[in-house]
């Protein structure tokens, strides 16, 4: 378990709100060390709406087996919410935020983990904490730890376009996204990576042709399938204006009720695309914690 904290509020309505607002929490964690006689880097990995699936899942035994340790966080059960794919349930999009930073002091004090080559690892919803847990203004709020890597896959957060959102740490950014996205598109995250290298900041994106959310989630091997009822934000732009999130032209405050949030997407497994994902990642994380 996680010692972490609730903060008050759903989604971004209050936009990162302090430490002292919130209640303390317990947060379930799965740490998964592979056979080892030494400290290994571990993957700090944060789940999507619906909570942990195939795809953190998997990746845990793909890493384990790269000779990585993994601690999957499981923020929405340790709230009690099931999920907030179909905008139901209410968890503040900090709070996950929170439990990375916590779970990093937690790792520190672990003998077999090297906690000076930790990253973060977010996929979807988690994608958020992935990127964001790399902001400084975050880092002040809520924990100081800085990571050697932020990984999101599919994020969902492109949409937002937070007020100095290039002050970032100097630990690199990659994201890994289908180029059929229709949840998360992939347009939206290209646009953000867009900005990130015209402040001279270290972040990519690799697109994966013809895959769509959850790529990576082999549970869903059985064909793409459609969730008529989950929430997009495929047609969204918000802008931070005075510490809170709206709608770029309207000045309105965003939420899942905005008029440019859709219904109805598209996931599931792509092999080429996850196989690719493997190659690319491994080759990351090793020249990440080489340090070459």
């Amino acid at each position: 378990m996680i010692e972490s904290v609730d903060l008050p509020g759903s989604l971004w309505d209050p936009l990162l709100p302090p430490l002292d607002d919130g209640t303390p929490v317990e947060i379930p964690a799965q740490l998964s060390i592979p056979p080892t006689e030494s400290p290994v880097p571990v993957l700090l990995i944060v789940h999507g709406c619906g909570g942990s699936g195939g795809a953190e899942r998997g990746w845990v035994d793909d890493l384990n087996e790269e000779g990585y340790a993994t601690l999957l966080i499981e923020s929405m059960g340790g709230r009690g919410t099931s999920g907030i794919c179909v905008g139901e349930g209410q968890i503040n999009v900090a709070s996950p935020i929170v439990d990375v930073f916590r779970a990093a002091e937690a790792m520190a004090e672990h003998p077999y983990i090297d906690a000076s080559r930790m990253a973060v690892m977010g996929f979807s919803f988690g994608g958020r904490t992935a990127i964001w847990s790399g902001l400084t203004r975050v880092q002040d709020l809520y924990g100081g730890a800085e990571f050697d890597a932020h990984i999101a896959f599919y994020p969902s957060t492109c949409f937002i376009q937070l007020d100095g959102e290039t002050e970032r740490t100097a630990a690199p950014l990659r994201i890994f996204h289908g180029a059929a996205d229709d949840w998360t598109p992939i347009d939206q995250c290209q646009e953000y990576v867009k900005r990130m290298n015209e402040a001279d900041r270290d972040v990519d994106i690799i697109s994966y042709e013809g895959a769509h959310h959850g790529f990576d989630d082999e549970t869903t091997s059985q064909g793409i399938t459609y969730f008529p009822t989950a929430v997009s934000p495929r047609a969204c732009s918000f802008i931070e204006q005075d510490g809170a999130i709206v709608e770029a032209t309207s000045g309105r405050p965003a939420s899942v009720r905005s008029a440019c949030v859709e219904r109805g997407i598209h996931f599931g497994w792509n092999g080429p695309a996850h196989a690719a994902s493997k190659k690319d990642l491994a080759a990351f994380l090793e020249k990440t914690f080489s340090g070459t």
